[in-house]
Parts: structure tokens; sequence; C-alpha cells
């Protein structure tokens, strides 16, 4: 096994040549050009890709129940392989070449991936390490070899809790047709609470100056009925005259942000939007997609002022917000040229998309200037022509404003009054982040789940089904908050959890969230396994090792020659009962870097 000396450069260890290496990744999509990118760096890696995620809870069959999946001591003893032939793959692939590499996305879901990795293969070897790709060009790759880590069983709390949470609150209060979920529920809760409108009221009013017009929004919704926003977008509202000169910035978009913005401009779903950005990733267009940080790294930044730069177009780095010191990943940014001058509308979907972010950037690493104005001759005018004063008040107060000097990229001047209409996915989008519902990599699916239901109309009001719903879903999960204290819980990972003798770290957190409920929705969640006596895991590697060899004759030379001549295993050895996994001061470094 290759090893670096102390004091060498890390661009000479990173590139080092190494052709004993398996690279394991999710999505088939990236295999082209993640080999593309190690080869350039004399990295002759095989690339194995599991489809996603190894192990799945069973799914109900059609007039059956539920099939048992969790103990009463909350083991998920009932996953099962998505596909055996995977793991097949991957053990045969492993005996002939024990170095493995896990490069799944930095996420919690590949998290668990590379954990059930190294579970899958931890009888066959010990060279295995977490490299967390976030991207994948040559840079994002190098930044993540750089960062690599023993594969850690802590790493798949939060994932593997939120799935035996979940399951535990579809279980316990799906009930006669009314199917109840931690971020559903809460959404049908949310809608109930905040009354969100598809309907939006924008104003302009003009300047006593002469110059740009002073724009002004708000939702129809609460003190502005419909009827008095029509009655008011058909006046001529008085000239405003500015009062204070300011300078704002702009934060980089997070996925969320991007997706609204995707609807708005290029009329994408959140999953259109979401899948678009995936295969710009895949195609080593974007950095990692499902990101919530409206922040970026120093790394980060300094790309994207070289790309801006070959665009014609400077951008002050300083000015992009620096992402949190919790953020795993930076806000999304494109990778290789970009130009701000093209029509994201006129563009491929992945284009398109990829263009919005770009101008995201572009606006984030600017100054802008604008003016604001005092609404109180606005409400003293509607007043005056028989506007509702509590509507004349809302209007009145709203903040107006005016932007001077460089346009935002993607800007539009609104020039006269108007009422439009936003998409009912944005809207719930946009009320759901509010909450810190979900999480990036679900944000679409939810939304779009959730509204063809039928719970709500067009406009978002609900409807009868909805309203029915409500009445007979948990008060506590129709609390969005709760479903976001949960999410936060789930991602909590401290030294308690891996202290219970006998028990996984994700039972214990489960057991612990339990505690921290409300006592009724707990104990029906503990009754719904109470009965399930304590069952162990199933190990399905023998069952993996029956499977007939699928493995080319050209790949099987292509692993044996990276053994450098050592015997391939043919012996698993398997264990009656798994160790943990070894801790890092055992895990030898298997990319030749000392860190």
């Amino acid at each position: 096994m290759a090893t670096v000396k102390r004091g060498r450069s890390t661009d000479k260890a990173v590139n080092s040549f190494m052709s004993n290496e398996i690279w394991i990744i999710e999505a088939p999509g990236k295999r082209r050009y993640l080999e593309q990118s190690l080869k350039s760096m004399g990295r002759d890696a095989f690339v194995i890709c599991t489809g996603g995620h190894l192990f799945r809870y069973p799914q109900r069959e059609k007039g059956k129940p539920a099939p048992v999946v969790i103990d009463k001591n909350f083991n998920d003893f009932g996953r099962v392989p998505l596909d055996i032939k995977v793991l097949a793959r991957i053990r045969q692939a492993v005996r002939l070449c024990p170095t493995v590499i896990v490069a799944t996305d930095a996420d919690s879901e590949g998290d668990v991936i590379a954990w059930d990795v190294a579970e899958l293969i931890k009888d066959l070897t010990t060279d295995i390490v977490r490299v967390p790709l976030k991207g994948m060009d040559v840079g994002s790759i190098k930044e993540a070899i750089l960062t690599q880590k023993p594969v850690d069983q802590a790493d798949a709390v939060p994932g593997r809790t939120r799935r035996i949470i979940d399951w535990l609150i579809g279980s316990a209060f799906s009930d006669r047709g009314v199917p109840v979920g931690r971020i559903g529920t809460a959404v049908l809760g949310m809608i109930d609470a905040e009354r969100p409108t598809t309907l939006t009221i924008r104003l302009a009013a003009p300047a006593s100056d002469g110059g740009s017009p002073w724009i002004a929004q708000a939702p129809v919704k609460g003190d502005i009925s419909e009827e008095t926003a029509r009655k008011i977008i058909t006046l001529d509202l008085p000239a405003l005259s500015p009062f204070a000169t300011l300078e704002k910035t702009f934060k980089p978009s997070h996925m969320g942000n991007i997706m609204i913005e995707a609807a708005e401009t290029l009329g994408l779903t959140p999953s259109q939007t979401a899948q678009a950005m995936q295969a710009s990733y895949e195609a080593a267009r974007l950095s990692y997609p499902r990101s919530s940080s409206n922040g970026v790294s120093r790394a980060a930044a300094l790309k994207m002022k070289s790309a801006m730069a070959k665009a014609g177009r400077r951008a002050d780095i300083t000015l992009l917000t620096t992402k949190k010191q919790s953020d795993t990943h930076d806000s999304p940014y494109p990778i290789g040229d970009i130009n701000l001058a093209l029509d994201p509308t006129k563009m491929s979907t992945e284009e398109g998309t990829r263009a919005l972010i770009a101008r995201s950037i572009a606006r984030a690493s600017m100054r802008h200037k604008y003016q604001k104005a005092k609404g109180e001759l606005v409400e003293k005018y509607l007043l005056g022509k028989g506007i509702p004063a509590p509507a004349a008040r809302a209007i009145g107060s709203l903040e107006w404003s005016r932007d001077l000097g460089n346009t935002i990229p993607g800007q539009k001047r609104w020039v006269h009054s108007e009422i439009y209409h936003r998409r009912a996915d944005v809207v719930l989008l946009e009320v759901a982040l509010n909450y810190d519902l979900g999480k990036p990599s679900t944000w679409g699916a939810h939304i779009e789940s959730f509204l063809s239901k039928g719970l709500a109309g067009d406009d978002l009001s609900l409807t009868t089904k909805g309203l029915d719903w409500i009445k007979r879903s948990p008060e506590g999960l129709l609390r969005p908050h709760l479903s976001a204290q949960i999410e936060k819980a789930c991602e909590t990972v401290t030294p308690d959890l891996f202290k219970k003798p006998g028990r996984t770290p994700w039972q214990t957190s489960v057991a612990k969230i339990l505690r921290d409920l409300p006592l009724d929705m707990a104990d029906k969640m503990r009754a719904t396994v109470a009965r399930h006596p304590v069952q162990a895991s199933e190990d399905f590697r023998g069952e993996a090792d029956k499977v007939q060899s699928l493995t080319s004759k050209e790949d099987t030379a292509a692993l044996t020659r990276r053994t450098k001549g050592v015997a391939p295993i043919t012996s698993s050895g398997m264990p009656s009962s798994l160790p943990d996994y070894p801790s890092e001061k055992d895990t030898p470094s298997v990319l030749g870097l000392s860190l």
C-alpha cells in the first residue's frame, strides 16, 4: 500500500498513481465522469455503482397486513436487499481487489449506504475508507480525497434514525384510509394554520423624480381580499419620493431557492429542477445539488471568481456569504464555463437551471444600491378612494423600494400594478422552507406527493377531503414545528448513543427521541412494536455469495491486475455476529495520503 511522507506536496499526493482501487458510488450516471476524472489524476480505479440504497423496508402487499420490520427495541431487522445481485457484485469484486473507497454522496443517504457497504464487506477487507464526493470534477474529487476518513457508523445514525421514526409514525397513526406521515401531515397542518394563497398583488407607484417606479407586493389574503386587491390595481397611485438610499447583498441560493426560481422562470416542477440539477452534477457541470446552505467555502468562492472572470463579469467574492460551520455543503454552484448573457428560458432544462444558479452566484457577488420610500401617502390615497382601512394600512406598511445602478442578473423591471398567480407547488414549498420541513433531497417529492392527494385546491384552499383528514390526524403531527424538531433530533449524534450494550446507536437515538415526544404520541408509537420480539438483523452476505459470478472476464482481469499479484480472497469466513467496524486508529489509509 502506498504511503506519503509528511511534507510531500498535497497535489502530488492526490495524483499519485494507484492501480489497486475499487471506488463505490451510487448513480450509474456518475460512473463515466468519475472514471475520466480519476484517470486524468493517474488513478486507474475500478468503479462500481450501487444504484442507490442497498436495503429497503419490504413493501406492503395489497390486501395483506404490513410486514413487521422493527422489533420492540427499535431494531429495523426487516430490511431486505433492493437487488441481491448488487450485493453479490460488490463482494465478488472486493475478493479480487480488497482496497475499497466508498465515494457515495456527502449526505445522510450516502452515509447510510457507506455503512451498509462496510458491513457487507468487513469480512473481506479492512482497507476501506470514506471519500464523500461533492462533485465529479477533478478539483472536487481532490478535495474529497483530502478529507478521507474511515467509514464511520456515527455518520449513518441520522439516516437510519429518521427511517425508523418515520416508519413508527406511519404505522402508529395511519388509519381508515388516512395515511399519516411526519412531513405530509405537517404540510396539511401548515396549510390549515397559514392559509397560504397563490394570488399576489404587485403594485407600482410612480416616482416624483421621474425615475423607476416604486414596487411593493404582498399575498392576497387576510386584510387584503381579492376583491379589494382587484380594485386597488385599477387606481393611479400617488408619486413617491425616496427617504433613504441603501446597499444590500444577496445570499447564494440553496436548493429550495433554486427550485422556486426555476418554477417561476422556467416553469419546472420542484422534482424536475431536482432532476436537472442531479444530471448536471453527474456530468461534472454542477457542485453537489442537494444543499440547504446559503453560503460557500473560500475554495468554492475562488472557483466562482475564476468562472465569472471568464464570463466577463467581475465578482467580489468577499461579498459571498461564508457557509456555516454546521453546513456540510456549499450552496450549489456551476462547474466549468458559464455565460450570464444567455437566456435560461431558451436553453435545455439542465443548462437553463444551471444558468439560473450562475445568476444567483453573480447576484451574491455584487453590491446593489436601492432606495426606499414611505407608504403613508399610498395609505391616505387608498382611504380616500374607499379602500377599507385594514387593507389600506397593510398596503401602506409594505416595503416600497426601487433598485439603482447595475441590473441584477435575471431581474425584471415592473412598470404597472397587477395581480398574478403563483404556482401552488412553489407557494407551498416556500412556506415549508420557512418551517424547516424536510430536507433538500425530499423537498420536491413531499410537496408534489401532497398536492397529488387532492387535499387542497389549485389555490391551496383546503378541500372537503383535506378538512376531513385534519379531523382524523393526530394534533401533534399537524404542527410543522414538531416535525422540524424531530428532524433536528434525528440529525443529533451524541456519544451516549453508543453506550447501550447490544443496541445500535440508531436504536438508542429512536428511544431517546420518543422520550421527548408528547406522551400520547410516544406511547402509541411504542405500542406499534411492543409485541414484536427482539430479532437480529438478517445477514445477506451468505445469500449474496451464492449468486453466480457477475464479473466479466475483462473485469476479472482488470481487478486481478489491481491486486498486483496478491491472491484473491476465496472464502468469506463470516463471523456469527458482526463486530464494530475498526476504529480510526486501526484503519490504514488506502489513498496514499497522510493527513
